[in-house]
């Protein structure tokens, strides 16, 4: 398995980084500008999800290309520090989430209600759920659809991943860019902006705030994800937070909110949320500098 720390590196290796990066992101603007363009026109939501797979695809056909191979993903399971990285990738998004809304809920900002619907509800009725009091009910349908969720997002969450994590951000380190993790949250909030400006991600009452929530929300983010996919040298840990956190925001957590302007506050693009996230990412990087320090950022 191949690890990303801070070893010596050739200029060779440097060089190959720089070549293949240019041509990763060269391929992801092409593709990109050509899907924004058909979604923009159409406001197709299901087409997002095919969007979701232009990370993946540039980063697929830079590896053919330049004849790379895929070792460096890492797709291996067994390896302690990887299920560590599994576990609290399935665990931060909950815990975010449920700081921020409680947040909201509790200073009157939104208001809460019990989640109805969903693709899990079934799975909800079959556990019994419903027979539960409100606070305990609502918790296990988070810690149900986090798990469950993660599933069923694995594989659209994988077609961004391979290229982010998988590719582009590793790329950075090898080239020697300077501060390759907010590089690389930068780069990740600006190709979610288009379906943001057309309300197709993250839509708020202007589109103004909602741009600038991503870049607040994403970029911290980005190192909370970065970290775990340097730390254990394998994509999965950023496969399955980016998963769970979209199936927790995106299911439970929205459809237990309402209220005016609540998502000025909260959502994938609030400023409440993005507030928790970034106080998480610098809990996790002074707990992995005290650590590994699998990178200087």
């Amino acid at each position: 398995m191949r690890s990303y720390t801070a070893t010596p590196r050739t200029e060779d290796r440097v060089q190959r980084a720089r070549t293949g990066l240019r041509l990763y992101l060269g391929i992801l603007f092409v593709i990109s500008i050509i899907l924004n363009t058909i979604v923009i026109m159409t406001k197709s939501i299901p087409l997002i999800v095919v969007y979701m797979f232009t990370p993946a695809l540039s980063s697929i056909l830079a590896r053919i290309l330049l004849r790379e191979g895929f070792k460096d993903v890492s797709f291996s399971l067994n390896n302690t520090k990887i299920w560590k990285g599994i576990g609290l990738a399935l665990l931060l998004p909950m815990v975010i989430c449920g700081i921020t809304y409680s947040i909201a809920w509790l200073s009157g900002l939104a208001v809460f209600q019990l989640p109805q619907g969903g693709t899990l509800e079934p799975v909800y009725h079959l556990l019994g759920l419903q027979y539960l009091p409100t606070p305990l009910h609502f918790v296990l349908i988070v810690v149900v659809t986090g798990i469950l969720g993660s599933l069923i997002n694995l594989i659209p969450v994988m077609g961004e991943e391979l290229g982010w994590r998988g590719y582009m951000l590793t790329r950075l380190v090898d080239a020697k860019v300077k501060r390759p993790i907010l590089i690389s949250g930068l780069i990740w909030a600006t190709w979610h902006v288009p379906i943001v400006i057309v309300g197709l991600y993250a839509a708020g009452s202007s589109v103004i705030l909602s741009v600038l929530g991503i870049y607040l929300c994403i970029v911290p983010f980005s190192f909370i994800t970065a970290r775990l996919r340097l730390i254990t040298g394998s994509v999965w840990p950023s496969v399955i937070i980016h998963a769970t956190w979209n199936a927790t925001i995106q299911g439970p957590f929205t459809r237990a909110t309402t209220g005016n302007q609540s998502e000025i506050w909260i959502g994938e693009s609030g400023l409440i949320t993005a507030l928790i996230i970034l106080i998480t990412a610098i809990i996790m990087s002074r707990a992995t500098m005290r650590g590994h320090k699998p990178l200087n950022n």
